[in-house]
């Protein structure tokens, strides 16, 4: 019997080491090294619950572990090198949402800049010619493709697999859904237009009801200081700006 447990805590010790490093124990291969039958350690396993004595096993972050150097040299590694400068574009696109740095534009951006109108009008006037350009030039690739054959693909995008077997896979539109995608593109530059148009109407009757308020103005303190005489102006004892008052 003294055997047996001297085997047995021979066993559990063994287990529970390699398991706290992280290792797998094949259980069959520690029974024929300490001559203890397959099952028979199998079963002193499980009675004595050797896997909770086994303590729990710190968990692991995602990619490379402190003090790796699996990336050392590596050309993009972190700590290779110093990074991109400030104000870089690698990643920009389109220029849609770039970020303006005023002190890195070039002198003709800087003059683009400097000659936008600020003042109401002309700032709607100004973004009304870049729409009705954008309208023509949408209106012109819908004409375009409207005019291929029947069942013309477009490449929209190719994506590069890296493996085992390299692959490149490519993204293709119809002509239909090119000239779908642009429609919609179409009425919301049209949406846009609508609104400008609206604005600069309000601008004009605006300006219009003010100019007919100053004349009224100019008419009745002409008329009320007796430098002229306006036919058809009922007389009045209040002074012009409670006349003007009144009416408004």
């Amino acid at each position: 019997m003294a055997r047996r447990s001297a085997e047995r805590d021979t066993a559990r010790a063994e287990y529970i080491e390699r398991r706290s490093r992280g290792e797998e124990v094949n259980l069959a291969e520690l029974a024929d090294r300490l001559g203890v039958k397959r099952q028979t350690l199998r079963n002193w396993k499980s009675k004595y619950k050797w896997d909770e004595a086994v303590p729990p096993q710190p968990k692991r972050k995602r990619g490379g572990q402190p003090g790796n150097k699996n990336s050392k040299g590596k050309k993009n590694a972190a700590g290779s090198h110093s990074g991109a400068p400030t104000g870089n574009k690698n990643a920009e696109k389109d220029g849609a949402y770039s970020a303006v740095f005023l002190d890195m534009l070039t002198d003709q951006e800087r003059e683009i800049v400097e000659k936008t109108p600020l003042e109401v009008r002309a700032a709607l006037e100004h973004e009304m010619k870049i729409l009705k350009f954008r309208e023509h030039k949408i209106l012109e690739k819908i004409a375009e493709y409207e005019k291929a054959e029947e069942g013309a693909v477009y490449l929209s995008a190719m994506t590069e697999i890296r493996g085992k077997n390299d692959s490149t896979m490519r993204f293709s539109d119809s002509a239909f859904k090119r000239v779908q995608s642009l429609q919609e593109a179409l009425y919301k530059v049209q949406g846009r237009i609508a609104k400008i148009t609206d604005s600069l109407r309000g601008l004009d009757e605006s300006a219009a009801r003010l100019a007919m308020e100053r004349e009224r103005l100019d008419i009745l303190r002409m008329r009320a200081s007796g430098s002229v005489d306006v036919p058809g102006m009922e007389e009045s004892d209040d002074p012009p700006d409670k006349v003007l008052e009144d009416e408004q």
